[in-house]
């Protein structure tokens, strides 16, 4: 059974640590700043056989043109962080405080208070958030409603000034966060290579300022120092009365993350929602989270359309005023979520294969003209793919496709068949010249799977990479270009792994070994059947227990049916070390406090049967390449 500790539910709130742990990857990598080569890119040209025009935000980055422009619904240049810094007046009693960061907090005056629909993604601004409400009322904050688990940081300074303020949630929203799920992770074992992505699709380890760096209002991750639990968590259609105003709550929608809150005020007309974004929303997100399952999305859509909203408010898009209006943009939203769901079945039934399937999808014109539908933060071509594979699975229903071919075969086949790697690469460069850069990615990739070490192969593919990310509209895909890029040619040390001390080390022994189980080679393993219990601090004994090359956690070794081999003795840092391959086993199991009960060897041997993953040496996404 899965741990949802007090000390764990800092797991997704930490991920501000990110940067810090990748910073750490580096040094321990030891990148030669002197090996770095530099990416180039026209101002201005062609990509694609498309021409291009590259134009320089304030910050300094170079981004597409179309990009001044293609953040239609907000107004506003898109350095400014997307929104206007400013309290808007919606109705009556009604506000949104905008600009504080990538998002809106709408504001319900009711009677004797203010009800806010989120707090922001830290203690700071949680304080501006404050100090802008008081330039329209000073009526005290008596609720905040968390819409989700993104945006809930702002709340400890609310919570000092209005001690007996209410916090509202989903109650997904805290076993969320308790279980480390905030990067959106179907297995939390896998958290850590999720956490890589989260680094690689929001700019986090490139330079804040100059050509690579973000073109819009930077995404950071939210400071769980602000984070106050909720005091009311709240079921399906419930209602609840806060100083005389209803208010209607509806747990079931699932958009970026299963703790919505979607809020429906009678009185007022308002909803409160996190179900419509003001851009093209992100139907797959590239670092790999939970399937977002449109149906469920155009659900929350047409409840929405459904209650006979006159005010919509969001967390992300504009606010849209008028029943017609609502009625058109929620209607016009959902319809492009089943257009892409649609299609994709459609062209499932027509035979097409995964691979396929981004070209498939055509827009028609309405959603290119829909303001709110601009491709600026996932791109569109990725979106169709996990609905296949959530649909049926990988299999292509080609017959030969049943059994695959590594990778790397796949490459040293196709090389060999073009005649050897310096003629792949001619084929490459000659693709470049006309205007097929796509596919001179591929032919290149074809060599460096087979040789990543190679830096001739690195560089190419990495000034490739760098011109796709730049060209792109999309900011999640263009980051991933650049970090990557950046890797290739010796800028960073690129992490397969993320996990930043300050999760690992409040993880309790039983996170800990039921993440550490699936690490077990079976070969090495061989035969093996083994139990050791681990007795960590006062807490009951543990264990892992291999069986022919699979690993049981042993919640309780006191009332499993079988008495350990050995007992290992050892402090909450040092199986942290154990987990983080900080130290090698044998350092581990000597240092004072450790103790074996049993034969030492046989626990140090059982050990060696885990991946060491989190070492420099193994955990590189690109092999850093030292002279």
């Amino acid at each position: 059974m899965r741990s949802r500790s007090n000390f764990a539910i800092k797991l997704f709130a930490v991920l501000l640590l990110l940067v810090t742990a990748c910073n750490r990857q580096q040094s321990e990598t030891e990148i030669n700043e002197a090996d770095a080569q530099e990416l180039t890119i026209e101002k201005s040209g062609t990509f694609m056989g498309k021409p291009y025009e590259l134009v320089e935000f304030p910050n300094g980055a170079w981004a597409n043109k179309t990009l001044q422009t293609d953040y239609k619904m907000f107004k506003v240049p898109l350095s400014s962080n997307f929104i206007k810094k400013e309290v808007a007046k919606i109705a009556d009693g009604i506000y949104t405080i905008n600009g504080l960061f990538a998002s809106y907090i709408p504001v319900i005056e009711t009677k004797n208070g203010v009800i806010i629909y989120d707090s922001g993604t830290s203690p700071e601004i949680g304080r501006q958030i404050l100090k802008m409400l008081e330039t329209v009322t000073e009526k005290p904050v008596i609720a905040v409603i968390y819409s989700h688990s993104h945006y809930i940081f702002g709340s400890s300074a609310i919570k000092e000034k209005y001690p007996n303020a209410q916090f509202i949630a989903n109650p997904r929203l805290a076993s969320n966060l308790a279980s480390g799920q905030g990067a959106g992770s179907v297995f939390p074992e896998i958290g850590p290579l999720l956490n890589s992505g989260l680094v690689q699709q929001f700019h986090m380890m490139l330079p804040r300022e100059g050509k690579d760096a973000p073109f819009g209002g930077f995404i950071s991750f939210p400071d769980f120092s602000g984070f106050v639990r909720p005091t009311t968590e709240v079921t399906e259609g419930q209602v609840l009365n806060i100083d005389g105003v209803d208010l209607q709550f509806f747990t079931n929608f699932n958009v970026d993350s299963d703790d919505q809150l979607l809020v429906w005020i009678p009185s007022k007309k308002i909803v409160l929602n996190n179900a419509f974004w003001g851009f093209m929303p992100n139907m797959y997100s590239l670092r790999g989270s939970n399937f977002r399952d449109p149906e469920n999305i155009t659900q929350a859509l047409f409840k929405i359309r459904d209650l006979g909203t006159e005010i919509m408010l969001s967390t992300h898009g504009t606010p849209i005023v008028g029943k017609q209006a609502v009625k058109e943009t929620v209607e016009t939203y959902a319809d492009f979520y089943n257009f892409v769901k649609d299609q994709t079945l459609r062209a499932m039934l027509l035979g097409r294969a995964p691979q396929d399937l981004g070209k498939f999808l055509k827009l028609p014109q309405h959603f290119r003209d829909a303001e709110y539908l601009c491709e600026t933060y996932g791109p569109l071509e990725t979106f169709a793919e996990p609905i296949y594979h959530h649909g049926r699975g990988w299999f292509d229903n080609d017959a030969a496709n049943i059994f695959k071919l590594t990778r790397e075969d796949e490459a040293r086949n196709l090389i060999k068949a073009m005649g050897g790697p310096d003629r792949v690469v001619q084929l490459s460069d000659q693709a470049i010249k006309e205007g097929d850069q796509m596919w001179a990615l591929k032919l290149i990739n074809y060599l460096y799977v087979t040789e990543p070490t190679n830096q001739t192969y690195r560089t190419k593919k990495a000034q490739l990479l760098y011109q796709l990310g730049m060209v792109l509209e999309s900011q999640n895909a263009r980051s991933w270009c650049i970090t990557q890029a950046y890797a290739l040619t010796n800028k960073l040390a690129l992490p397969r792994l993320v996990l930043p001390d300050e999760i690992v080390n409040n993880m309790n022994p039983t996170t800990l070994l039921t993440q550490y189980k699936v690490r077990i080679d079976p070969e090495k393993a061989g035969t093996t059947n083994y139990l050791l219990a681990f007795a960590v601090g006062d807490g009951k004994k543990v264990g892992l227990h291999c069986r022919f090359g699979v690993v049981e956690f042993i919640d309780d070794v006191e009332k499993y049916g079988q008495a350990p081999n050995a007992t290992l003795t050892m402090s909450q840092t040092s199986l942290v070390d154990l987990f983080m391959n900080r130290k090698p086993v044998g350092q581990i199991l000597s240092e004072q406090g450790n103790a074996v009960k049993g034969d030492r060897k046989e626990v140090e041997n059982f050990l060696s049967y885990f991946d060491e993953i989190f070492s420099p040496q193994v955990n590189q996404a690109i092999p850093v390449v030292k002279k």
